[in-house]
């Protein structure tokens, strides 16, 4: 299948209207739903191109998140097919919904992610935004540090490995996720998962994260 594997190419997004349906879409649906994945792959072909640009594009605004969202959606519905009940005008709709439900799913917990990365960002810079010459800010640069990694250490080893890499190396989602040999979503997941726990693990001992509402 093909949303099942590595990152499909995606065609440009400039989609102003919907396909048009298949020729005998119906009877493709039927075939897809008893696993058929030639007929999958044929509705994916016809219609991935419209759900990325006219619909996931403009509700998430990154094209990364877009391709992410794109598999997902493909994903839920080749997993949906054999309860899906037909209905005119065809399968656009109904992975239109699917689509944006994706998009909504991953806009709150995007949201909730920034929040939370926020907080540690803060929380790390807080101490130093204090200090009043170099010598100083190194020494609570080194003080706060030290704090985090015995935070760090509590965690479940995967949530302390996507926040050292991501927020305090500070390396980019793909370098990342190829370093923990996860999917962009699944690093994605985890990096929220760990924001929170290490808000949570702070929270035991203490200290006060600002930044959150």
């Amino acid at each position: 299948m093909v949303a099942s594997g590595a990152r499909a190419a995606v065609p440009s997004p400039a989609v102003s209207r919907r396909p048009d349906a298949l020729a005998d879409e119906r009877a493709l649906v039927q075939r897809a739903a008893t696993g058929d994945r030639r007929a999958f792959e044929q509705i994916y072909r016809t219609y991935a191109r419209a759900i990325y640009g006219y619909v996931l594009v403009p509700m998430l605004g990154d094209k990364d998140d877009a391709e992410d969202c794109l598999r997902e959606t493909f994903l839920a519905a080749f997993g949906a097919l054999p309860s899906y009940e037909w209905k005119e005008p065809g399968l656009y709709p109904w992975l239109k919904v699917l689509a944006k439900n994706k998009a909504r799913d991953l806009l709150r917990s995007s949201g909730r992610r920034q929040r939370l990365r926020g907080a540690f960002a803060e929380h790390v810079d807080v101490m130093v935004e204090q200090a009043r010459d170099p010598t100083e800010e190194e020494l609570q640069r080194e003080h706060l540090r030290a704090r985090i990694e015995v935070v760090l250490e509590g965690l479940n080893p995967r949530y302390a490995q996507v926040l050292r890499l991501r927020l305090l190396q500070g390396r980019s989602r793909e370098d990342c996720a190829a370093a923990m040999d996860v999917k962009l979503g699944t690093l994605d997941v985890l990096l929220f998962r760990a924001c929170r726990a290490f808000r949570q693990a702070c929270e035991k001992q203490g200290v006060t994260l600002r930044g959150e509402g």
